[in-house]
């Protein structure tokens, strides 16, 4: 399957402020990172496992990549959401964000509602990048229930959920352009116990927006911010 990424330059998200580090001095350019106050996830956790600088999501959109938390307690507001994408930013948003989505980027991605069932899913890694790290086939977990379950739509599956496991054929993570930007959203999501394996999965992800948004490549990408991915593939051999 081809994959229709595009290379442009973004920038990135936060929840806690950190100040400018090398991780993102090392993919060049101006890297700026602005992410939502935490619900039933928190991306910002992830993010500095990493060590990615970020900043919080104020109602501005003066970044380069917006990440929005399932169930933020933040307003995002749809129309400035909307020409922030159109003009190339990059949106990651997660799970009950489904609404948001829906209602700024119409027909786009097509939703199920929240009747996702908490337990083990097995899916198939469609993207070639991540499928060179992590193998062909993840297990990941749904630790509550009432996920938003994704249909489809006209965006690109990156994880699809396998035969056999719950939602099977249905995409778990996808991707979609929007005028000059990029749109990711994924039904799983970072969680009070997440897995060692589940937070490499998640920081994977963070590398493919990042590398989606800095014109360099995944190895690259992966290596600028500190996750040693050849012991990664090890893990997952």
């Amino acid at each position: 399957m081809k994959s229709r990424w595009r290379r442009r330059t973004f920038e990135s998200v936060g929840l806690t402020e950190y100040p400018p580090g090398p991780n993102l001095e090392r993919l060049g350019g101006q890297q700026k990172v602005y992410v939502t106050r935490s619900g039933n996830d928190n991306i910002g956790a992830i993010l500095a496992s990493m060590g990615v600088e970020f900043e919080p999501f104020r109602g501005a959109f003066d970044c380069t990549l917006l990440f929005v938390n399932c169930d933020t307690p933040d307003h995002v507001d749809p129309r400035a959401l909307a020409e922030f994408v159109r003009a190339g930013g990059c949106l990651y948003a997660s799970d009950h964000a489904d609404r948001l989505i829906t209602q700024v980027f119409p027909g786009i991605f097509d939703f199920g509602g929240h009747v996702g069932n908490p337990g083990h899913v097995t899916v198939d890694v469609l993207d070639p990048e991540l499928r060179d790290i992590l193998g062909p086939r993840i297990t990941v977990e749904f630790d509550m229930p009432a996920w938003s379950v994704l249909l489809g739509g006209r965006a690109e599956p990156i994880l699809l959920s396998a035969e056999g496991s719950q939602q099977a054929g249905r995409p778990i993570m996808a991707y979609a352009e929007y005028g000059q930007g990029s749109i990711f959203y994924t039904c799983f999501h970072n969680k009070a116990q997440t897995s060692d394996r589940e937070k490499r999965l998640l920081q994977l992800l963070v590398v493919k927006q990042f590398s989606t948004t800095s014109h360099q490549s995944f190895e690259q990408t992966g290596r600028a911010l500190g996750l040693r991915l050849d012991e990664i593939r090890g893990l997952h051999r």
